[in-house]
């Protein structure tokens, strides 16, 4: 499976704090079958500072753990990227990673964001030449308000939508619960991603929300919610 939003990287944001930490992620990653795991951080430009060299020195280090202990993982870039006043000049000039180095590149909103902003964030992306994939919106209440307008807004511009794992194995409530089942009735739905933080509280769970997806939906659509391979539909 591939896992595209994992807090995985020591010491850069409220992820592991000590390579240890990391190390337990990696080796729970393994064993829930992850291959390939897009390594984001939480990048917010022009408010808190984001040092590249330190990002890809960690990534490396990731990666180096897993090829001496044989996990079968490849780490890609990525962020989790806050969308700013700044984050389309963020995107322009290069300065944050995006999924796997392809045009597509995870953006966080906020809780209570409203319909034009979302539709503000999705253009101001896409006029960066990137493709916006919007992290957990099952946290977004103008979303599980009304699925509707999320699965108009994919209809009309391309914009990708990733939920989180946990939220698929336990739906929190039952507005968020319709939501998810409407979406992946729809195919609403581009990834599955972990948001793991640690290896106990917020651990992985891929492997749990595959076996939840594949009684929910197709097996074919299960297999592609976690596999996401740059394409939005």
């Amino acid at each position: 499976m591939t896992d595209i939003h994992q807090h995985i990287l020591w010491g850069l944001d409220d992820g592991p704090e000590q390579p240890q930490g990391m190390q337990a992620m990696l080796r729970k990653a393994a064993k829930q079958r992850v291959t390939r795991i897009a390594a984001t951080p939480h990048v917010c430009p022009g408010f808190e500072p984001f040092d590249p060299g330190v990002y890809y020195e960690r990534l490396g280090e990731a990666q180096a753990y897993c090829d001496s202990n044989g996990l079968g993982i490849q780490l890609m870039p990525g962020a989790e990227v806050a969308w700013t006043y700044q984050t389309a000049e963020a995107l322009r000039r290069g300065k944050v990673p995006t999924l796997g180095d392809t045009d597509c590149v995870l953006i966080e909103l906020w809780r209570d964001v409203s319909w034009s902003d979302v539709r503000a964030a999705v253009s101001g992306v896409l006029r960066t030449g990137f493709v916006p994939v919007l992290a957990h919106i099952e946290r977004y209440r103008c979303f599980v308000w009304q699925p509707g307008r999320a699965l108009a807004l994919k209809h009309e511009l391309p914009v990708g939508y990733q939920v989180n794992a946990s939220t698929i194995i336990e739906p929190c409530g039952f507005m968020v619960k319709r939501f998810v089942r409407q979406m992946l009735d729809e195919r609403g739905i581009d990834a599955v991603a972990s948001d793991a933080h640690d290896a106990k509280e917020r651990p992985v769970r891929m492997d749990e929300a595959y076996r939840a997806l594949k009684e929910s939906c197709s097996a074919g659509y299960a297999e592609e919610l976690v596999n996401f391979n740059g394409v939005v539909r």
